[in-house]
């Protein structure tokens, strides 16, 4: 029997974090969170604007000076206490991911479980960096270091609330940045949950932050001086768009657009198991992930034929 959703008891009001304190938006626009699940609002979400940006600009590289001087093995103590958070609060985490996106429970779980792994690689890094000190010639020795950016920033997407957000912040905020994330104005709550784990884990105020929004905090992302680098995972298009105007003002950007599979049915392919492969592809998360393949198109005709294409 499929697990059913935990919807919020009552409206969630989503708030940007800046500084360690949660506010509203300076814009004082908010629009709803709408669950799939019912097309019934769960909660508001801010509207900010470059206003809101720049205050957690200010707020992140105040944090990310004092922060960088914190040893390696410090900043890891404190992500491991965030670790054992997330894991306290799967459940509330993998219900409200799946309220405010429409994917199961089962899939938001898998999610939050995927972004631990990525939690575990960042506690691990520790033990990874190693240096190294060399002497190349008489008196002239090349040294190694690595060195934080500052401020960094991730735009993530909506259909995967918790996952996507964590390929970014526990490396980023690990290494020594303070990290702004902007999330999906679709599904805020999960990223607000996460934040309040961040500053009961014990990370300084400004070290991570969360401004929500839409287009107008994306643009003020990619166009502020004070932020060294951006993440994003998107559309195709923004993906071109982000990493262009990123770019332009020499901010670093890793931009990944519309990952989506292809499939070839071989004409020695099991059509039990690739029926299977191919429904539970399409159908898992919705389709908003990229295993949800595009086309699948056979070999030979007296096999397996399946066309479905993603609008």
């Amino acid at each position: 029997m499929t697990e059913l959703v935990n919807l919020p008891a009552s409206p969630i009001v989503g708030k940007n974090l800046i500084g360690g304190e949660w506010q509203d938006p300076a814009s004082g626009r908010r629009i709803d969170v709408v669950s799939p699940y019912t097309a019934a609002a769960i909660g508001t979400v801010p509207m900010s604007n470059a206003t809101d940006v720049d205050r957690a600009v200010a707020a992140a590289t105040k944090a990310a000076a004092g922060w960088r001087k914190v040893p390696l093995r410090e900043r890891t103590q404190v992500l491991f206490r965030f670790r054992d958070l997330v894991l306290k609060n799967l459940e509330e985490l993998s219900h409200l991911a799946a309220a405010e996106c429409g994917k199961t429970v089962a899939e938001a779980r898998a999610g939050v479980m995927k972004g631990v792994e990525i939690i575990e690689f960042a506690s691990s890094l520790q033990n990874m960096d190693d240096g190294a000190s060399l002497e190349v010639s008489r008196g002239v020795t090349c040294e190694l270091r690595r060195e934080p950016l500052g401020v960094v920033a991730g735009i993530t997407p909506f259909n995967f609330p918790a996952m996507v957000p964590m390929w970014m912040y526990p490396t980023a905020i690990t290494l020594g940045n303070a990290f702004i994330l902007k999330p999906s104005e679709k599904v805020p709550l999960t990223a607000d949950l996460s934040g309040k784990l961040m500053l009961e884990a014990g990370f300084p105020p400004g070290v991570f932050s969360i401004v929500h929004g839409g287009r107008e905090v994306v643009e003020a992302i990619c166009d502020h001086p004070g932020i060294a680098a951006v993440g994003f995972v998107g559309s195709s298009p923004i993906a071109k768009s982000v990493y262009a105007r990123s770019t332009a003002t020499g901010k670093r950007a890793l931009c990944l657009g519309s990952a989506k599979n292809h499939f070839i049915v071989v004409p020695d392919a099991d059509p039990d198991v690739t029926v299977d492969g191919v429904v539970r592809s399409f159908t898992g998360c919705a389709g908003q992930r990229c295993m949800a393949a595009s086309w699948c198109w056979p070999i030979s005709t007296s096999h397996l034929w399946c066309w479905r294409e993603c609008v």
